[in-house]
């Protein structure tokens, strides 16, 4: 991919920069007009912007100091649930 390649939207999953994991996705757009894009990683939870640096967007350009390895990524702490919100009756003070 060209540096181009990676703020377009054409359907497809992108590479995440941080991991290598192919099935990058974009999560937001700006709603005005769609100058900046937000693209999530379901390996990582890397989250980039449109507009960063290409050092940060491009896989290839990526600091090697702050990869993550599949191996890593497993050895990783758990995300914890989000427990569901409690309406103000229920709160007990």
């Amino acid at each position: 991919m060209d540096r181009e390649d990676y703020g377009k939207d054409e359907g497809r999953y992108m590479i995440c920069p941080r991991c290598d994991f192919n099935q990058a996705y974009k999560i937001f757009e700006a709603p005005v007009d769609k100058c900046w894009e937000v693209y999530r990683c379901p390996r990582c939870n890397f989250t980039w912007r449109s507009t960063e640096e290409e050092e940060v967007t491009n896989p290839k350009l990526y600091h090697s100091k702050f990869k993550l390895s599949e191996r890593q990524i497993e050895g990783m702490a758990p995300k914890p649930p989000i427990p569901p919100l409690r309406r103000p009756q229920e709160v007990k003070r």
